[in-house]
């Protein structure tokens, strides 16, 4: 079975995609500051669908303006580079997207200049059908730019290395022994995508966009919290609490448990995606891709948790399960 591709800890690679962010900020600035003599104090900076200027901001926060969005979404798409595991697919979807958004952006900010130093006045501005068909097809290109650099440079899969599930693993533990196993477990992905929240809210915020800034911010803690979980197996059964809070935390008892195994699990091909998931009769909490306990449960369905060292948190939890059908078989 191919596992996704690790992107995270390619420096190249949050490189590739801030790339064109950086050359979109630089060519934007040196476009304002050879046309600033010509630029009104006040920019028409929206234009409604006749393609009339109605909306204006001041030339300077503009600038600001442009240059803190541009960055944000540099400083994202890096941290989506950085901090995610991709198939090849996704990873020249995710390059395509990053270079398209970068050249709309930059084009549209390219255009406003423009037609603000060719106006008499800011309410003469016109941002016409001609200049967002060239705005979309630039977008197109650079899409399929892209698509080209991260099909150069994507690394190669990952081969899993199957656990084998036919006798489920033991823990020896003598009569009167007790054992408990807890690890925490991170999720690039979502820590990332937290931070990169945390960074455009920030940009938005130095900007003057405390709106948009705002919902950055609640996206920051909403997902933040949800980035990292305690993985326990004890004689309560198997525990997964969040890192960073006690509550919510998800409990199955060892009288629930007919056995477990430790496997390798692919978060997007078997789950759809990152956090709880629930899908045909599988439900789980997946912070990432690779190793993870799977628990088969009494009701027919399975649980799995995404930890390293899953192997031997299966083993405990299997000895600890058979030990409480034993005793509550003698009824004691």
């Amino acid at each position: 079975m191919n596992l996704p591709l690790r992107t995270a800890g390619r420096p190249w690679r949050p490189a590739l995609l801030a790339l064109p962010y950086l050359l979109a900020a630089t060519a934007f600035l040196l476009l304002f500051e050879r046309r600033r003599d010509r630029l009104p104090d006040r920019l028409a900076t929206h234009f409604g669908g006749s393609g009339r200027a109605d909306g204006f901001t001041a030339a300077n926060s503009f600038a600001y303006q442009g240059l803190a969005l541009v960055l944000s979404l540099a400083v994202l798409f890096a941290a989506l580079a950085f901090f995610l595991e991709l198939e090849v697919l996704s990873w020249r979807a995710l390059a395509a997207t990053a270079y398209a958004v970068a050249a709309l952006i930059g084009s549209l900010m390219i255009w406003t200049v423009l037609c603000n130093a060719s106006a008499d006045a800011p309410d003469d501005a016109r941002l016409g059908l001609a200049t967002l068909l060239t705005t979309l097809l630039s977008a197109l290109v650079a899409g399929v730019l892209g698509v080209l650099l991260a099909g150069l440079t994507a690394p190669r899969p990952r081969q899993a290395v199957a656990t084998p599930a036919s006798v489920a693993p033991r823990l020896p533990l003598g009569a009167s022994e007790g054992a408990a196993w807890t690890r925490t477990v991170v999720s690039r992905p979502l820590l990332g995508i937290g931070v990169a929240l945390v960074a455009v809210a920030a940009g938005f915020g130095f900007a003057g966009g405390w709106t948009a800034g705002l919902g950055m911010a609640v996206g920051a803690v909403l997902v933040l919290p949800l980035s990292g979980a305690r993985v326990t197996v004890d004689r309560h059964g198997l525990t997964v609490a969040p890192v960073w809070a006690p509550r919510p935390r998800l409990r199955i008892g060892l009288d629930r448990v007919v056995s477990a195994d430790g496997r390798a699990v692919d978060a997007f091909r078997e789950f759809g995606g990152w956090g709880y998931r629930a899908r045909s009769g599988r439900s789980g909490f997946v912070l990432r891709s690779g190793d993870a306990l799977a628990v088969r449960l009494a009701t027919g369905g399975e649980f799995v948790v995404t930890v390293d060292d899953a192997a031997t948190a299966a083993a405990l939890l299997n000895t600890l399960a058979d030990r409480a059908r034993r005793r509550a078989g003698t009824g004691g």
